[in-house]
């Protein structure tokens, strides 16, 4: 179940570094003024070019004696004119990507001034112009801006840097039949009929970085409420009103239950929430103006296996953590990002429950503990990188938030909210740093915290936990060893931290105690009234770690069937599976049936799946029905671990062919089908992709990911029509996934001449998928074009995974040539081996 870590054999790390070729260290800018006021006017929005005309006035106050000019961050714009604020023409110099404005006289420290840039843009980062096209006629005509991190300077000139806040104004001019929304109030709508146009003009009262100032433009529905005096608005394509309602349901209870945990209320003039087309995120925390993804629109059958409530939860934490108060420099992005990602977390734990709360922070470390193994291992602090958006990964959102759940940890639920409030109040409407976080911590706790932050935000890497117990009967005494393995060097530490034992007794209280782990090895022994049923090391789950807990099996049995933490229960279930015994198949199919929490369920299934027994197949087989959906999925998941097996394939046909309430668990049924490779799958795969239609192309997803994990090369001419421009977008990405499993045998130069055709395909997720399967089939012949993508490319997460993949083929190339080489030693040593022998052979022949 749990990753391990170890030096490799020469001696280096057991990881990847971060930090590649040509990357430098990142500080915040200097501020030479305080920007007090962005006006921003649009007069033109040209929806077909995707261009538009401004007119950008900002307001700003030297910070010192002496200020002659000002430098504006503006890329790729036909600068009209600069002006003052009697509009007489000020000097200026323009290199494409900066602006730097010659002031009339210096400025005295705070005396206030204001430049006006006159301009035309066709931006290719920052402000997104969607629109049907032949290919795609329905889709929607809509202009939505992305900022983050540093992309808004695309459309209009600014300080694009989130050490510097300023109030906004947008006024902007679209057709009539659309809806403009902005950040702040709404001060006006005025139409003019003979041009056709409608203008509206939006105010931001409270001082924000540039980067978070939004534009969303289309053919949108309002959908107004109000929540304690606060609007709170929604906006949505016209037509999908009853969607957006379901997905936004709980956002009252959210703002509500944000307010008061923190003891602050909610900072800005409004929450509005507009769901756009082919957005480039998940979500925005566009100040007051949240911007969504309209794939989060679900229907009815959608909700059994799925909600937004974790996205809208947060990106409205993101309104205090990132907006209130906002990373000085992005080196300490997770301010915002592991805030938001815990206080998500926390919203599941108040509306869904303990047990869904901690699987959810369960699932968050196994998706960081897969970035540490397979891509890097960094500080969460990492000021190193080539672009911002490099370090918006799985330690920046995952781990940032599992660091906060250890902080509650060390502090207790009392003291911890006490501090969150403390970092709320002291430092809103600035930037902060992560020492800020420490020091309002410690002010607000008394608790000396460098020990804990040093090592989970200066550091990186986890414990790896080696744990055992005995029982003396003759003592009545519990003796618990606790080992940490994993190898130590500058990067990764000796971890320090508390942790709880608990031991569980009949008739008796939980008597759980709390240790300090500081040293490779501590052994604690603990008195008794009877030998425990149950020892547990971290009880709740709280470190961000991973643990082998050696228990002798009918511990674990009982274990699995007793503990009253659901993680305590996924954790045995997994164990479980590596006995491959009768008696811990029988539990683990119990737990399937029985245990009162899904996610116990599901990973009961997928350990049953790990066993990869007959008996353990029949098990699945007769788990199929189960109510859950969720765990019904998992059952359907883990029937695909029985490859070449027949019968799993009878169990899963069935699921495919004749329907199942939820989506996700015919989908699974799919893509398991062709983890079986059972002979039936081809024919049943693509009679299904060509007519299950399902939201979001569920079905039809899996239906793909199952054609690639069957590997039958009849495939892929299914596959490529599937992965073409025209297609939707979810099918194309998992047809692209698809082709990177039959990259192979006769078809693997057509396929790979495919994939790097998709790379300069317009569609963000297909081309990030396609460098992901060029780099998973170690495709040399793809390095010159992965280069030009990471020279040119304008995502800056497309530039980080190419410039990954022509590492990590080229090491691979490498390890190939020095295994040849290595294979050619070997065989010259053998032959000179068979000369040595036969010489030797002569010679014996010749005495004798």
């Amino acid at each position: 179940m749990l990753a391990r870590a170890y030096h490799q054999p020469d001696g280096t790390p057991p990881y990847h570094p971060f930090p590649l070729p040509g990357d430098r260290p990142h500080y915040a800018p200097d501020r030479v003024a305080d920007i007090r006021h962005i006006r921003l006017e649009i007069p033109e929005l040209d929806l077909d070019r995707g261009s538009l005309r401004g007119v950008c006035t900002t307001t700003f106050a030297a910070l010192n004696d002496g200020l002659d000019a000002i430098t504006f961050d503006a890329v790729e714009m036909d600068i009209a004119s600069v002006q003052d604020t009697a509009g007489a023409p000020l000097p200026y110099e323009y290199d494409g990507t900066r602006l730097r404005v010659r002031l009339p006289r210096p400025l005295r420290e705070g005396e206030e001034a204001a430049v006006t840039v006159a301009y035309r843009a066709m931006p290719r980062r920052g402000l997104y112009f969607i629109g049907p096209d032949e290919a795609y006629p329905q889709r929607p005509r809509q202009v939505w801006s992305q900022g983050e991190d540093e992309d808004n300077r695309h459309w209009f000139p600014c300080y694009d840097a989130p050490n510097e806040r300023q109030t906004s104004e947008l006024i902007v001019t679209v057709p009539r039949g659309m809806v403009a929304l902005s950040n702040g109030r709404l001060l006006s709508t005025r139409e003019d009929a003979a041009a056709g146009t409608v203008t509206y003009h939006w105010l931001e009262s409270v001082p924000h970085p540039a980067y978070l100032i939004s534009l969303a433009v289309g053919e949108f529905s309002e959908l107004r409420h109000e929540v304690d005096g606060l609007p709170v608005v929604s906006y949505v394509q016209r037509g999908r009103e009853a969607e957006a309602e379901r997905a936004l349901t709980r956002t009252p209870d959210m703002l509500r239950f944000f307010t008061q945990r923190l003891r602050y209320p909610y900072p800005f003039e409004k929450y509005a929430q507009v769901f756009v087309a082919e957005f480039i995120f998940g979500g925005m925390e566009n100040t007051s103006a949240t911007t969504l993804t309209d794939t989060v629109l679900y229907d009815e059958r959608a909700a059994l296996d799925f909600d937004c409530d974790g996205l809208v939860a947060h990106e409205l934490a993101h309104q205090w953590f990132g907006d209130l108060l906002t990373c000085r420099d992005w080196a300490h992005a997770w301010l915002n990002e592991g805030f938001a990602t815990y206080w998500e977390a926390l919203f599941t734990e108040h509306h869904k429950g303990q047990d869904e709360f901690r699987y959810e922070l369960w699932r968050n470390a196994r998706a960081y503990f897969d970035e540490d193994r397979q891509r890097y291992r960094r500080p969460i602090v990492q000021r190193v990188y080539h672009e911002p958006i490099d370090i918006f990964d799985r330690h920046l959102y995952e781990k940032g938030g599992l660091v906060l759940h250890m902080l509650r940890f060390v502090l207790g639920d009392a003291l911890f909210f006490k501090a969150m409030h403390h970092y709320v109040a002291t430092y809103a409407h600035q930037a902060v740093t992560t020492a800020d976080l420490q020091r309002a911590v410690e002010d607000a706790t008394g608790k000396s915290l460098a020990w804990f932050f040093e090592q989970w935000l200066e550091k990186g890497g986890y414990p790896v936990f080696e744990v055992s117990w005995s029982w003396d009967e003759e003592r009545r005494q519990a003796t618990v060893t606790v080992r940490q393995t994993q190898p130590t060097d500058n990067l990764t530490p000796l971890f320090r931290m508390p942790v709880d034992l608990a031991f569980h007794t009949e008739g008796h209280d939980v008597l759980t105690l709390r240790m300090q782990v500081e040293e490779r090895e501590h052994q604690f022994t603990v008195p008794l009234p009877e030998r425990p049923w149950l020892v547990a090391f971290d009880p709740g789950n709280w470190l961000l770690k991973t643990l082998t807990f050696e228990k002798p099996e009918p511990e674990l049995i009982t274990q699995l069937r007793r503990d009253p933490d659901a993680i305590g229960r996924i954790q045995a279930a997994h164990d479980l599976s590596r006995k491959g015994t009768r008696a811990a198949l029988e539990a683990l199919a119990a737990a399937v049936r029985e245990d009162p929490f899904w996610g116990v369920q599901a990973e009961a299934a997928r350990a049953l799946g790990q066993m990869k027994t007959a008996t353990a197949r029949d098990a699945l087989i007769g788990l199929v029905s189960i109510p859950h959906p969720k765990a019904r999925r998992a059952v359907v998941e883990a029937l695909g671990e029985f490859r070449g097996d027949e019968r799993a394939a009878d169990a899963l046909l069935p699921v495919l062919q004749q329907g199942d309430p939820s989506y996700a668990v015919e989908g699974e049924a799919a893509k398991s089908l062709g983890r079986v490779r059972s002979s039936r799958a081809f024919d049943a795969l693509t009679a299904a992709l060509r007519e299950k239609d399902s939201w979001n192309d569920t079905i039809r997803q899996r239906v793909l990911e199952g054609l690639g994990e069957l590997g039958d090369l009849r495939a892929v001419p299914l596959v490529l029509e599937w992965a073409a421009y025209g297609k939707p977008t979810p099918a194309r990405v998992a047809a692209v996934g698809a082709l990177e499993k039959l990259a192979r045998g006769e078809r693997k130069d057509e396929v790979v001449e495919r994939l790097i055709e998709l790379l300069d395909d317009p569609n963000l997720r297909v081309t990030l998928r396609a460098v992901a399967a060029l780099r998973a089939v170690r495709a040399e012949q793809a390095l010159p074009a992965l280069e030009r993508l990471a020279a040119r490319h304008l995502d800056g997460r497309v530039v980080r995974q190419a410039r990954e993949a022509v590492r990590a083929i080229r090491a691979g190339s490498e390890q190939a040539e020095e295994l040849r080489r290595l294979r050619d030693r070997v065989d010259a040593l053998e032959r000179e081996n068979r000369e040595l022998r036969d010489r030797l052979s002569a010679l014996e022949q010749k005495l004798v």
